[in-house]
């Protein structure tokens, strides 16, 4: 299919994500905001401050030249003062600037961010009837006038959804209010963005989020070059924990130490699978930080695990981990695209995950099982190993196939890899993305 032509100096976009700690959708943020300015876009992104729990991506801001506009009161939590403080900082913005399109990412951004461009949008809207009134009274209809009646100068509205907090994150009653307020932004939408298929039909047949021809699947799209560079040795990481030989394994779990994560889940795994297997030569590592980290750690303690499991905390440059893996491992209870399987698959490495979101697009391509490995609780997929969610037996034994079988694991590795570099490109992201803009844009103006 064809980029749609439309013709403009710049096309102006204002982004905005409530804030850029580590994780997928501020990678996602700013690769748009550097990468889609040779196409012809100009970005402002708009960000809230990261809080003092969560590990700060404004060095990737950095080092691609992304200067974000930080308003600190687009924050996390849902604080209805400082939410209003940071509406009437975005609505003044949108009628300086006048975007053209106004893309939220993440659920404060996307509530708040929605709703500033719905009354820009009313007021814009006002505007032009009023101005049209004035020309149709004075006779003035002439060439000028029919190009401001093409562009009213309304902003198109795109959302991405990047994963969702209507299940796992609060109550009952908190999920349904913020799934009524979902619906209701989707009207103030043109256009919702989806990371992968599952999540497509989670939001849309499960919630009632929206219409269908509302819906995009643009998959998440990352710089992996790096890590398909990154080989075995590259750094210490194997002889600082005492392994040595192609004989001792090294698994890692990546991510924010949450309960959306379910660490409780490897770490019981890990007793589980070390209780049968004692003798098996494995060190296990947490990589992340957040705040659970303390109680994760008193876990781990308790379950006599302290000389086979390590925290690390945030670790900035992930080549020299994923060199070393042996299994990268995720637990979540919900997710929508995980960067670290992405991550892990460029740079050869099995997975293990639970069958949430969109973990089973990037693991399998048709879901087929082995029947006589469907009773022990996992699903030996292409590029990985599947696992019921919460289900702790499932994991040890799919985690003890993967350590027993390291041909199959590299074969597994070997296929994420041609995956990842097939569908989730920086490149493809962006090529993406910028024929969804103009063929928004070309829609309007027609």
């Amino acid at each position: 299919m064809d980029t749609p032509k439309f013709s403009a100096e710049k096309i102006k976009v204002l982004r905005l994500i409530a804030r850029l700690n580590i994780g997928g959708p501020a990678i996602h943020t700013i690769l748009l905001s550097r990468h889609m300015a040779s196409l012809g876009y100009q970005t402002i992104l708009v960000s809230g401050q990261v809080g003092s729990e969560e590990g700060d991506m404004n060095y990737l801001a950095k080092a691609e030249g992304v200067v974000p506009l930080i308003i600190p009161r687009l924050g996390r939590r849902l604080l209805l003062l400082s939410d209003l403080v940071a509406f009437l900082r975005i609505l003044p913005l949108l009628f300086s600037w006048r975007p053209q399109i106004v893309h939220t990412h993440t659920a404060k951004a996307g509530a708040v961010g929605r709703a500033a461009a719905a009354v820009y949008n009313t007021a814009q809207g006002a505007r032009h009837r009023a101005q049209g009134l004035v020309r149709r009274m004075f006779r003035r209809q002439g060439t000028q006038w029919q190009r401001e009646s093409i562009n009213n100068g309304k902003c198109k509205v795109v959302h991405t959804f990047h994963g969702h907090v209507l299940s796992g994150y609060f109550s009952p009653l908190k999920s349904k209010f913020f799934l009524l307020i979902e619906k209701m932004l989707a009207r103030l939408t043109d256009v919702i963005v989806v990371v992968s298929e599952a999540q497509r039909k989670e939001l849309f047949e499960k919630y009632g989020i929206g219409k269908l021809e509302q819906y995009r699947v643009i998959p998440l799209g990352l710089n992996l070059g790096q890590f398909i560079q990154a080989t075995r040795g590259m750094s210490d990481l194997r002889s600082d924990l005492g392994l040595s030989g192609h004989r001792d394994s090294l698994v890692a779990i990546v991510g924010r130490l949450t309960a959306i994560k379910n660490h409780i889940l490897f770490l019981e795994s890990v007793r589980a699978l070390m209780r049968e297997n004692s003798e098996t030569r494995v060190r296990f590592l947490i990589v992340g930080d957040g705040e659970l980290r303390e109680d994760l750690e008193g876990m781990a303690k308790d379950l006599e695990l302290v000389d086979r499991v390590f925290f690390t905390g945030w670790l900035r440059d992930l080549r020299p981990l994923y060199a070393d893996l042996d299994v990268l491992a995720v637990t979540s209870n919900n997710e929508g695209t995980p960067v670290a399987v992405i991550e892990a698959m460029a740079a050869g490495v099995p997975v293990i995950a639970t069958d949430v979101g969109g973990v089973r697009e990037l693991i399998s391509d048709f879901g087929f099982r082995i029947a006589e490995l469907s009773e022990a609780g996992f699903e030996i997929c292409e590029r990985g190993v599947l696992v019921r969610k919460g289900d702790v037996r499932g994991f040890a034994k799919g985690l003890k196939y993967l350590l027993e079988n390291p041909e199959k694991g590299r074969e597994m590795g070997r296929r994420g890899r041609e995956y990842a570099l097939a569908h989730h490109t920086k490149e493809k992201l962006v090529s993406n993305m910028d024929r969804l803009y103009r063929s928004l844009l070309e829609r309007h103006s027609r």
